[in-house]
């Protein structure tokens, strides 16, 4: 299911890039941990997401080294 929901919302990055005449390699997509197990950003991670959004210094710690 991650899987799906990743392409969508890269498909709507790169059609809002198209629409919007900007360059997509402009765009950083930036996949939000908050309250999503380490199981989760994992399989996001093996997906090709690399840059993640944590707002509780709590969690990117318990979460960082995974």
């Amino acid at each position: 299911m991650l899987k799906e929901q990743l392409t969508y919302v890269q498909k709507e990055v790169s059609d809002a890039c198209v629409r919007g005449n900007r360059n997509h390699a402009d765009v950083t997509l930036i996949a939000v941990s908050k309250t999503k197990p380490v199981s989760t950003l994992q399989e996001a991670y093996d997906l090709g997401v690399r840059v993640f959004g944590e707002n509780k210094v709590q969690e990117l710690v318990d979460k960082y080294e995974a």
